[in-house]
């Protein structure tokens, strides 16, 4: 079934029949995983207010990780809290949903903005942020990090509880 499942997405999606495809989603999908400017948006509140990075994750970015740290620990970070900031990724962070569910709110590869495509490309997952309401690449982070994540199943999911 998932097969089939993916084809019909994938036929769908090329021909421009994205809403058919949030329907067969199940329950209401977030509207920044439908809406790239509402996507943008929210994802820019979040770069600008809380230090979602860093920008290219691959790259060693001392300088975002150590400004993260020193938000934690109020001051100069030790090199032990930046290394235990480089930890705190959105694919740990306990308001980042993968679940199947949100999963099938993603729209393809070929449909995703350049940020989100670079992601994906670069073996990134890309998940809902429920904190600050964007799409969000497992590998980058943000200020307001919390633990117990990421949200893997449906019924912890809040998209079906709501």
């Amino acid at each position: 079934m998932t097969a089939a499942r993916d084809w019909l997405v994938g036929v769908l999606a090329a021909v421009g029949a994205w809403s058919l495809v949030r329907r067969m989603a199940g329950p209401r999908c977030p509207e920044a995983t439908q809406n790239i400017a509402v996507n943008t948006r929210n994802r820019q509140i979040a770069i600008d207010r809380y230090d979602y990075g860093p920008l290219n994750p691959a790259q060693p970015s001392l300088s975002f990780w150590r400004r993260l740290a020193a938000r934690w620990s109020k001051g100069e970070p030790t090199a032990a809290e930046i290394r235990e900031a480089q930890s705190a990724r959105c694919g740990n962070c306990g308001v980042f949903d993968v679940s199947p569910g949100m999963q099938r709110c993603m729209p393809p590869i070929n449909l995703a903005d350049d940020y989100d495509r670079a992601a994906l490309e670069s073996k990134a997952v890309l998940g809902y942020c429920w904190a600050h309401h964007y799409k969000c690449a497992s590998t980058r982070t943000c200020a307001t990090w919390i633990t117990g994540g990421p949200i893997r199943d449906d019924a912890r999911s809040p998209l079906r509880k709501g």
